[in-house]
Parts: C-alpha cells; structure tokens; sequence
C-alpha cells in the first residue's frame, strides 16, 4: 500500500495509470476508484467490495464536464439543464446508457450513474487522467471511511491512498432519471429545487 500528497497530482495519475485502485476524499466520504479503461483495476476494485461485475449497479461514473456525460448516458434538455444547473455537486444521475456504449462493467446494465465531483483535488484528477469508476469507501456495515488513514485499516487491498479527510458526512442526493419523470433515490447534501 502506498500514500499520495495531495499536493502533487501527477502521483495519483500514475497510481491510476499503471492500474492502482486508488482511494480519495470526496466532498462526502472517501471513495475507491478505478481508471474507467482499466479493467484489470475494475475487477480489482469490485474484488475489493466483494462484488461480482454483475451485481447490482454500484460503481459510479465521474467525469469532468457535463459535455462528458453526453459520451455515456442519453441525456435529454431537461436532464442537460439539470447537469448544468447542479454540478459540479453532491448529486449522482442515473440516466439510460448511450446506445453506442460498449464497456465491460457497463455491458451488463441499461442505465450509468454519473457524477461531477465538487471537490476541488479529485476534480482536478479526473481533468489529468479521464473518467473514473469509483464506489464509496464503506464497509460493510459500518460508517463511511473519512479518511486515507480509516480507509488503510478496513481495506487493506486498496494499493495507494491519497493522503487527508474528506469534506463531509452526508451521501451525495440521488436522482433516477431513467423514465420521462426524476424520481428521487436518496436525500443527501444536495437540496433539488429545480429538476429542469
């Protein structure tokens, strides 16, 4: 297991580059993350939850732009204003996958949960090595990690750790826009008071 400084970017790039599961704070929790063109480091990552590939939909897609998002999931003008409107933040969209997205973690669903990271280093990341999957740094049963130094003693197979805290304690807000109408999944941090 290794640690990273924040304060040098390029560290984490590599780590995520040569296929490291790599955890990082985020505005919520920690979160343990996996280059989205790696799928050795994906199979590692779900190997580190104890997942099959699979299993129910657990890994979230970050990326950099709302432009970014067009790549991967069918997005609408309403769900665009949406995007736009609310991220970066602490807000996780399911939409329908894009049509032409082949991926071997995505192969096996219908819809992508995507992200815009608010905070300010793990945004700064995805812009240096592209879109990543992550999942929250949680263990089974117990409270989120919250920190590089909870996350190396519950999950001792994470290869490198960004060292520091997180931001907060509140999961992000969780909307479904997969159908014509937003369903709400889970009230987080972020208050939606407009949907389009």
């Amino acid at each position: 297991m290794r640690y990273v400084s924040q304060k040098r970017i390029e560290d984490a790039k590599k780590a995520l580059n040569r296929g490291d599961v790599l955890a990082v704070p985020t505005e919520n929790f920690y979160g343990l993350t996996a280059k989205l063109d790696n799928t050795v480091a994906i199979r590692k990552l779900l190997d580190i939850k104890n997942r099959q590939i699979d299993s129910a939909k657990i890994l979230t897609l970050l990326v950099a732009d709302v432009d970014d998002i067009k790549k991967y999931a069918s997005i609408n003008r309403k769900t665009l204003n949406m995007a736009r409107h609310y991220f970066p933040g602490e807000l996780t969209l399911i939409l329908p996958k894009h049509r032409t997205l082949k991926h071997p973690y995505f192969d096996h669903f219908e819809t992508v949960g995507v992200r815009i990271p608010e905070h300010k280093y793990l945004l700064e990341l995805i812009r240096a090595t592209g879109p990543l999957l992550t999942i929250g740094a949680t263990p089974h049963g117990e409270a989120p990690c919250r920190s590089g130094k909870h996350v190396a003693e519950v999950f001792p197979k994470v290869d490198c750790i960004v060292e520091g805290e997180s931001d907060g304690n509140i999961p992000p807000t969780v909307i479904d826009w997969t159908e014509s109408e937003p369903m709400p999944i889970r009230q987080g941090g972020l208050l939606i008071v407009r949907y389009a």
